[in-house]
């Protein structure tokens, strides 16, 4: 917040107790690489879990 009480982002006023939310960085944030990472383990493991049922 700048020290006129504005948003540096946009320059609207802001209003205590109101988060500032933009769509569009919303929209440009991904998912950290250890999320990635984990889903990658969890498909690996379910499918070897699946292989060794019907083995």
């Amino acid at each position: 917040m700048q020290d006129d009480g504005t948003c540096p982002v946009c320059g609207e006023q802001v209003i205590e107790g109101h988060a500032h939310s933009d769509a569009e960085t919303a929209a440009d944030e991904k998912a950290p690489w250890h999320f990635k990472l984990m889903v990658v383990a969890l498909v690996l493991y379910l499918g070897f879990r699946l292989v060794d049922v019907f083995i």
